[in-house]
């Protein structure tokens, strides 16, 4: 792998879709669809299926010789406003890097799928991890059918403007799921431990789920 090509496809990402406040590619937005064009751009040099799912997930395929064993590589474009340049984008554009280096070795073992989730941060609706739990089968679409921007603009009517129907986003996971063998994201550290320790990356053994609850008090 070449690291310098991840930096400079990840300066070119911010180039055309950030500024002096930050990333601008709140997902669901011009920005983030500029994001997206970038990223196909560069998967259009690469000997690779593209896709997007149900849900608007987008796939790139480099089938391998088992092609009923897949390794996903990736993480998510979208940003909150004013985001950071690499959060998310670098976990996409290093497994571009992993697809290019795959290829150039000719066939690999297993099926190298780069992932790119939509609105992972949820930043417009207020929904976050929107397609990669469309993926996993835990989006119920009636949980986000009433959500609304800060303009007023549904959801649903969002995602129409990008080819996602409310409805039908429960088969996004589809057949897919069953040929998973492994997940791999490359992220930023989001903490301290690492710098502080002097080392260059670390293996993330847990995480915590997003969970979350709307309560109501009743005065007198």
């Amino acid at each position: 792998m070449d690291p310098q090509r991840v930096i400079a496809d990840l300066r070119e990402l911010d180039r055309r879709t950030g500024g002096l406040e930050g990333a601008d590619r709140v997902c669901w937005t011009d920005g983030w669809t500029s994001a997206r064009d970038f990223l196909r751009e560069l998967l259009g040099d690469l000997p690779v299926q593209v896709r997007t799912d149900a849900a608007a997930n987008l796939f790139a395929e480099l089938p391998g010789r088992q092609t009923d064993e897949v390794v996903l590589v990736g993480s998510h474009l979208d940003s909150v406003p004013g985001g950071g340049w690499l959060d998310g984008a670098l976990g996409v554009m290093a497994a571009v890097e992993v697809l290019r280096s795959a290829a150039e070795r000719g066939t690999p073992q297993r099926t190298v799928t780069l992932i790119d989730w939509a609105d992972e941060e949820g930043a417009r609706f207020g929904r976050s991890l929107f397609g990669s739990s469309a993926f996993a089968g835990t989006l119920d679409p009636d949980s986000v059918r009433s959500l609304v921007d800060a303009d007023g603009v549904s959801l649903p009517d969002a995602l129409a403007d990008h080819g996602v129907e409310v409805d039908r986003m429960g088969s996004a996971g589809g057949g897919s799921r069953a040929r998973l063998q492994a997940y791999l994201e490359l992220h930023i550290e989001q903490g301290p431990v690492l710098e502080a320790q002097g080392l260059a990356c670390g293996a993330v053994l847990g995480t915590m789920g997003v969970e979350r609850h709307r309560v109501s008090f009743e005065g007198k």
